[in-house]
């Protein structure tokens, strides 16, 4: 049996370890001091026009000091800003070789953690799913985590240890391949993060205005040609504005929760995240003499 630390309990912490868990492996939760006594919680995977079903994460063990034990993986489910803190130097000396997995999506992600672990450890993992504390209205029938994987979607898995995560995410019945290519997971942010940015700005009013989405496609145009520069990738052609648009005015109507809530709520909790990407895409476009101004604009008009 492999054993599989969590570094935080939250929503996608939460779903990613009752994967595991069902795929046979010994999850344990690493948390803040003061919540050792979390016992699991339930889990409702959200399916369009049928009710949830329910699941039960129930952990090995909840402990807010990692010991010194063999660990196969350790997933830090935390967000880009937490994985500047000193407590990665204390972990590192208590993973070993363990495999790294990662679901940050920032820029510096990687950077960072690769000055604590080798590089050759740190696997990074796209998550393909929508998770938040729940419930937001009444589309859940109890407290829990709701989530919901888009039909037809796949967990894409980067790193040189990719294969080893990918068929422990399959043996948990999960959509999982192995992405060759760095940088996919930092272009999944880079279409999207500044469109969330523009959204927090304009008070996550649903639909958005069409100059605020003009605002949004040109800046997500800047922010993908920064990270394609960094990693050798060809540019690809964003989404444009006006199918944005047109998902944010249909998507309301078939999602199984609501859209607008959830993202207010699940961004409003992370807003650190999005103004620390904006500002490395910015500072990176900088750097290497790319034009950020659209970028630079969308940052400005997020609050302080």
């Amino acid at each position: 049996m492999s054993k599989v630390l969590i570094v935080g309990a939250g929503a996608l912490g939460q779903v990613f370890g009752a994967w595991l868990a069902a795929a046979g492996a010994q999850v344990s939760y690493l948390v803040r001091p003061g919540r050792e006594g979390w016992e699991g919680a339930s889990l409702y995977r959200l399916r369009w026009g049928r009710a949830p079903v329910r699941e039960r994460i129930v952990p090995y063990e909840v402990i807010s000091e990692p010991p010194r034990v063999r660990w196969d993986m350790v997933w830090l489910c935390v967000d880009s800003p937490a994985l500047r803190g000193e407590w990665t130097n204390a972990l590192r000396a208590v993973t070993g070789t363990a495999t790294v997995v990662t679901i940050g999506q920032d820029p510096g992600d990687l950077r960072t953690l690769a000055r604590v672990w080798p590089q050759g450890q740190i696997v990074q993992v796209t998550p393909m799913l929508l998770a938040y504390q729940a419930p937001l209205d009444r589309e859940v029938p109890g407290p829990g985590v709701a989530y919901w994987v888009p039909p037809g979607s796949a967990t894409g898995v980067t790193g040189a240890r990719a294969p080893q995560v990918v068929a422990a995410l399959r043996a948990g019945g999960v959509r999982a391949r192995q992405v060759t290519r760095a940088g996919t997971g930092e272009l999944t942010a880079a279409r999207m993060i500044p469109y969330i940015a523009e959204l927090e700005s304009s008070g996550w009013r649903l639909p958005a205005s069409s100059r605020g989405l003009r605002r949004a496609a040109a800046a997500v145009r800047e922010a993908v040609a920064v990270v394609s520069a960094q990693y050798g990738l060809r540019a690809s052609l964003p989404v444009p504005s006006w199918a944005v648009g047109l998902g944010l005015r249909v998507l309301p109507w078939l999602l199984p929760f609501d859209l607008r809530r959830y993202l207010e709520t699940h961004f409003t909790k992370v807003s650190a995240q999005t103004r620390m990407m904006l500002d490395g895409w910015i500072a990176e476009g900088a750097a290497r003499a790319l034009p950020v101004g659209r970028l630079s604009a969308v940052r400005d008009r997020l609050p302080a």
